[in-house]
Order: structure tokens, then sequence, then C-alpha cells
């Protein structure tokens, strides 16, 4: 073994060790109810700290950098405590005060890597660059005179010098067309740029609505009200909330969207820990949406937040959840900001859904298990016909109607919608697994973004007048060979068609935003499909 590589690795061990030390030390102290105790395990914890830092830097093989080994240290000492608590670096707590804000000052472009080479995959709507006359498939030569692409910069540096305060300006200098060598100038003035969590929200027929949202930051509330609003006006009496692939974010705004679909006085959520007592959350008057029919779409991606909204529907019997299990996170996590500006996400309670139910998943054997588990349950779920499959925890719970629910792993669907299984999908899952379908799309806009936009004043238009030619057919499955995905002609007849709607989709995002990548590709959305109809069963009762 290289004599380096031997010694960073005996490193490595040595502070996972002191790490493991300190986490188990942490988690007596943590869990004390005894304040007096707590003081004296501090004390000692303090110590004894002290004295294997010194111990290292004193005696250690190689040399060590004090900032690098403590935030090694406190990182896998919280990753001991549980999955979820976790220290982030300045940057990191930027990045994430700044995804739990909604905003950020910018230019308002959606980027897009190719190797060293950055793109604009799309101009916000609305944003500072809306109207500049930046298109999306123009190639990112300069920023302030100074090189971005093939030069080996990282993304982040280049969102770095593309990002500034809002009214300060910025000189970007793009490639337009492939094959192009001359660059034009475009001054941008910097603003207030919005990320939106409703990624799509209109009518589906006469009567029901629909509104997928992302995830839950500081403004999807607000997001979820306006929603609500537009779509009563337009004639909406059942709802369709979509929430696979929520990951979570913000209880508050967990808390203000059920509050939205419950009557008053229910019981939202209820959190509690050892250093914190039992705290309800109640729906207050007001809501917009407390009568109608809704659905709830979750999956194996939906967590926190999602699970928050989705368990107090389903306790009050205020909806129906359908879908596959969900995470399983019931941890709270609160920010604790340190004085370099780091900050430390650590874990101060458990929720509880309004009949009681933990929906944490089991982490006693660690967190490596803990995320192999959940790999082990997709696998099994994957070929399961019962929603209710590895309930962790027995004890029937019950819905303000008595109906029989379960916690303890995950929101447990009432409609169970299964991974569908066919070999036909196959070819099609190998090239959406390589983003070939999407970078044939934006490779096609980078060509063509001008015209189609000159061609397509609106997406109104797009939607209407855009085919997908053959050869743009053909030319994904050529990328797909030159990439080791051999033409397989029985599943690309089999899925020509969504594979078509696919590169519409992405096309359309890319030269009228994310919302149009939902508007073209819902209809081939087979589990959507399966709500509507379950939404159906429902209003004929």
């Amino acid at each position: 073994m290289n004599p380096e590589k031997k010694a960073a690795t005996s490193g490595n061990i040595i502070l996972i060790l002191i790490a493991m030390v300190l986490g188990t030390l942490i988690g007596l102290m943590f869990n004390s109810h005894q304040p007096a105790r707590a003081v004296g395990e501090h004390q000692g914890l303090q110590s004894k700290m002290s004295e294997v830092l010194d111990m290292v830097e004193r005696h250690y093989v190689d040399s060590l950098e004090a900032d690098s080994l403590s935030e090694h240290l406190v990182s896998v000492m919280l990753g001991e405590l549980d999955p979820h608590s976790a220290y982030l670096t300045a940057r990191e707590a930027e990045k994430a005060e700044e995804m739990m804000r909604g905003n950020f000052e910018g230019v308002g472009l959606m980027l897009r890597r190719e190797g060293d080479t950055t793109y604009i995959g799309e101009v916000m709507a609305d944003g500072p660059s809306d109207g500049s006359g930046l298109l999306p498939g123009d190639l990112v030569w300069s920023v302030d005179g100074e090189q971005v692409s093939g030069v080996g910069m990282p993304a982040d540096s280049v969102v770095k010098r593309l990002r500034g305060p809002r009214r300060s300006t910025v000189d970007i200098a793009v490639r337009r067309g492939v094959g192009a060598t001359n660059l034009v100038h475009y001054k941008i003035r910097r603003g207030v740029v919005d990320r939106k969590t409703i990624l799509y929200s209109d009518m589906l027929d006469d009567t029901t609505g629909y509104i997928l949202l992302a995830s839950f930051s500081s403004t999807s509330h607000m997001e979820f009200h306006y929603a609500l609003a537009d779509l009563l006006k337009r004639g909406m009496r059942s709802l369709i909330f979509d929430l696979r692939g929520n990951t979570g974010g913000s209880l508050e705004s967990a808390v203000g969207i059920a509050n939205e679909m419950l009557p008053a006085n229910s019981l939202i959520v209820y959190t509690q820990g050892a250093h914190q007592r039992r705290d309800n959350v109640y729906a207050r008057r007001g809501g917009l949406f407390t009568q109608g029919k809704v659905v709830v779409m979750v999956d194996e991606g939906s967590a926190s937040a999602s699970e928050v909204v989705s368990g107090a529907l389903q306790d009050n019997d205020r909806a129906t959840i359908v879908g596959r299990r969900t995470f399983g996170k019931g941890l709270v996590q609160r920010e604790y900001e340190l004085s370099d500006g780091s900050s430390v996400m650590l874990t101060v309670a458990r929720y509880y859904t309004p009949s009681g139910r933990s929906i944490q998943r089991p982490y006693s054997a660690g967190t490596d298990e803990y995320y192999q588990d959940y790999l082990q349950q997709l696998m099994e779920e994957s070929y399961a016909d019962n929603p209710t499959l590895h309930v962790t925890d027995s004890t029937p719970y019950y819905t303000t109607g008595g109906r029989v629910v379960y916690g303890g792993g995950g929101i447990f669907p009432d409609r169970l919608i299964p991974y569908r299984h066919d070999a036909t999908f196959v070819y099609y899952n190998r090239l959406s697994a390589k983003q070939i379908i999407s970078r044939t799309a934006f490779n096609e806009v980078k060509l063509h973004a001008a015209e189609w936009l000159q061609r397509y004043p609106n997406l109104d238009a797009f939607c209407r007048g855009f085919e997908v030619s053959e050869a743009m057919v053909q030319r994904m499955t050529a990328m797909g060979e030159a990439e080791g995905v051999p033409l397989d002609s029985k599943g690309l007849n089999a899925q020509r068609h969504l594979m078509r709607t696919m590169l519409k989709a992405f096309i359309g995002e890319s030269l009228y935003g994310q919302h149009a990548f939902y508007r073209i590709y819902m209809p081939e959305d087979e589990d959507l499909r399966q709500a509507r109809k379950m939404m159906k069963e429902k209003q004929d009762k």
C-alpha cells in the first residue's frame, strides 16, 4: 500500500473512533432528564474532548489542520446521534437558508453543465434576465470578462460569479449556436429571484384541481393559498394534491398548508422531545378548502413535512392518501448557528400525527443500515400488492372516523398504486437513467431555441404546433448507443409515444419554464391517471 494512503486511512480510523466515543457521550447528555447530571457530563465531555484533541495534535503521525479536524469530528459525532442531525459548513448553511427562504439575489438563469462548459438551461420567467435577449442553449463564455467555460471552473464558482446584490450589474458573454465563436454581451441588473415550490397548478377537468408541490420553503403556504384561490375561482370542487418526491422542509409551511384543508380546531400535528414538552398544533379558522374532496399523492420520496400534511389529512379523515409508502422521517431538526457561520442541525423532537403515530423508521442499527433498510424496503414493496407491508409498529391507531392506521415507518396509503412491471420500459429506463432523453432535447434547444421561440411565442402555441421529428428520436437512440445503451427496437416501438412526449416536455421546459414540462408530460403520468380514477370513485359515493 502507498505510505501516504496508508497514513490517511489510519488517520480516518482514529478520527472515527474518537468521534464515536464523543457521539456516545453526547447522546447520553442529550437524553438525560436530570439537569444537574447533564451539567456534570457536559463538563466531563469538554475535558475528555480537550484531552483527546491535545493528544492527537501532539502525537499523531501526520500534521492535521485544526479546523478540518474539528469539522470532521463534529460531523461524525452528530451522525452518531440519528440519521438527520448534521453539521453544515458556512457555505452549506447559507445554501440551506436560501432554499428555505425561497428566493435569492441573482440574474434568474437556470444553468446546465456539460463537462466544464456552462449553458443557459432556462431563462426564468419574470426574473432579471427575462426579456434581456439571453436564450436557453446559449453557452456562457465569460462573466464580467472572466472566462468560465472550458477552463475547469467548478459549477459553484460560476454560480457565485453570477450571483450578487440586487441592483448591481453583471456582464455575461455568450456564444449562440453550435460551433459559434463570436461573443454576444448582455448587461443584466441583478434582482431578487423567487424560487417557486409549486411547480404546476391547473384544472384537470371542470371540477378537479391539481397542485404539484416540490418542497416546503417559507413561501410554500402562501403559494398554496394563492393556487387554491385561483382554482376555486375556476370551479374546483375536488383537489388532487401531489407530494410525490417532496422531501419536506419547513414545518411551519406544512402546518399552514394543512390548515387550508382542515376544519377549525382539528389537530394537525404535535411535537415532543426529552427537552421539549408536548406542543399541539391545531387548525385555525379561515381555511380555503375545508369541504371539497381531497386526494393526496405520495410515494417513497415523500418525507418529513410531506408526511406531516398527509398524516394530518389522513388521521382527520379529510383526504384519501394514494400511492406508495412514504419515507418515514418523523424527527424535527432545529438549526443552531455557530460563531464561524457554520451551523448544527440538531434533532430536538419527534412529531406525531393526530392519532398519536410516530412515522419515524427505526434507526437504532445506525445510519448506514437505516438507509440500507430503506433500499431493501423499496425492493420488496416493488413486488407487493399490500400497502401495509412490513409494518414496524403493529399498534393500531385510529382516525377521527374510527379507521385503523399504522405508524413506525412512513405514511401507509389508503389506496396503493403499485409499481408497474412492464419489460418494454427497460430500454426507456436505461435512457432516462443516463439522462439521454433530456440531453438530446437540450441539444435540439442549442440549435433551434431562437427559431422555435419566434415560431411559438407562448406555451399554448408550442403545445398545439410543435412535433418531435423522427430524426430527433434517431439522434436520441444514437446517443444511447454511443454511451452504452444498445438500441432495443421492441422497447423503442412500445414506448415511442412516451419518449417523444418526454423530448417535447424537456424542450418546452427550456423554452417556457418548469410548468411547461408538467403540462406536456401529465397526460402520460399513469399514477396521476389512477389517482383521478380514485377521485372519481370518491365523488360517485
